[in-house]
């Protein structure tokens, strides 16, 4: 089957939706498809053989790019065409020139956070440009597809957007690559310690200032506690004075990016790792899920799409943007080490059954030949 991918953003720009695309297509080419990625050239260069890239410009950097030359897609031929979207470009260039069935991967609702690269965003402003995306880009886009993708139907259930559209969803989760985890794994010799990871982009809608703002709770009861902190963003600064400013500089360390080794490694020794965010641009979490492929427990803020990852024993679930019950959780596994072994077993017996991207790529193909 020849499939074309959209996505507006693709690795090397690193993201969840950028790692969902490109792990589904590699699953999907593995099994004999003829697959074509198409995305913006930002960052600039990367083409190749599977992945041709468009023009385009940041309107703002690291969130939506303008895209030019989309009237290409009128001749380029394809049995089935999946876009995923926010943000919508693409999507909407298929819906005007496909000759074949369309299918939307609605990774999450457009949600204007507070502040974006330190800049306050007016409530006001942010509910009307979440409106007018709502009514005349989304709901257009998902009227004309053939079938939408979402991650977790506790989080279509409550989508502002994706309601009315409930008989077109077919829930299929994230996944991840077991086997690249194992690689690492199996190579690897390394002992948990009382750290407390987190992993993803520096940027508000994370909630790394409330996963800091829990440390002081946290050290009363374990001492030796430290939280290790993965990846980079807008936020790093900030987020380095609020350590400073809490007296956490001993206890709290930045790693910014790294390879993948370092992060499997990262995983490992950690006893449990946290996913603060507290908004709908988290609609799954698919490092809940390497965390889990790595025997480490997680927690997580108790969101929709989220809170679908926390089951059969692998992890707790906390409030959202509550530092106190965010501290209590992490003290409840950090000082049971029984816990810690009992909780990573679940997690990986988790993602062994239910998350491997090749089960996931069998079920994304069962959908595609359903529409033809």
């Amino acid at each position: 089957m020849r499939i074309i991918q959209a996505s507006c953003y693709y690795p090397p720009h690193v993201g969840g939706v950028e790692n969902h695309v490109r792990e589904l297509s590699n699953a999907l080419a593995e099994s004999g498809n003829e697959v074509m990625v198409l995305s913006a050239d930002i960052p600039h260069g990367g083409e190749s053989a599977r992945n041709m890239r468009f023009r385009a410009i940041e309107l703002f950097p690291g969130y939506v790019p303008l895209i030019f030359g989309m009237s290409r897609l009128k001749y380029m031929e394809a049995d089935v065409y999946h876009s995923h979207c926010p943000p919508p470009f693409f999507s909407q260039a298929i819906n005007r020139y496909r000759k074949h069935p369309h299918v939307v991967t609605y990774h999450f609702d457009l949600a204007v956070p507070e502040r974006v690269r330190g800049l306050r965003i007016p409530r006001v402003v942010a509910k009307l440009v979440e409106q007018i995306y709502n009514r005349h880009y989304a709901a257009q886009l998902l009227d004309e597809c053939d079938a939408i993708i979402v991650t977790g139907r506790s989080y279509a259930e409550t989508s502002p957007v994706l309601g009315e559209y409930l008989y077109k969803c077919e829930v299929i989760p994230n996944g991840i690559d077991i086997k690249k985890f194992d690689s690492v794994i199996e190579s690897t010799v390394t002992e948990r310690r009382k750290n407390i990871l987190f992993v993803g982009r520096l940027v508000y809608p994370k909630g790394v200032e409330y996963l800091i703002r829990a440390m002081p709770g946290v050290l009363k009861d374990v001492p030796d506690a430290r939280l290790v902190i993965v990846g980079d963003g807008e936020d790093r600064h900030r987020l380095h004075m609020l350590v400073e400013r809490l007296n956490l500089s001993s206890s709290v360390e930045f790693r910014g990016f790294l390879g993948f080794k370092e992060l499997v490694m990262s995983y490992l020794q950690a006893s449990v790792f946290v996913l603060p965010s507290f908004t709908r641009l988290e609609n799954f979490g698919i490092v809940l899920l390497e965390a889990m492929a790595c025997r480490t427990p997680v927690i997580a803020s108790d969101i929709p799409g989220v809170r679908e990852n926390i089951t059969c024993g692998n992890g707790l679930l906390f409030t959202p943007c509550d530092v106190h019950s965010l501290s209590d959780a992490i003290v409840s596994i950090l000082s049971d080490d029984e816990r810690v072994m009992r909780m990573g077993e679940a997690g990986r017996q988790l993602v062994e059954s239910k998350y491997d991207w090749r089960m996931i790529a069998e079920r994304v193909m069962q959908l595609y030949q359903s529409l033809r």
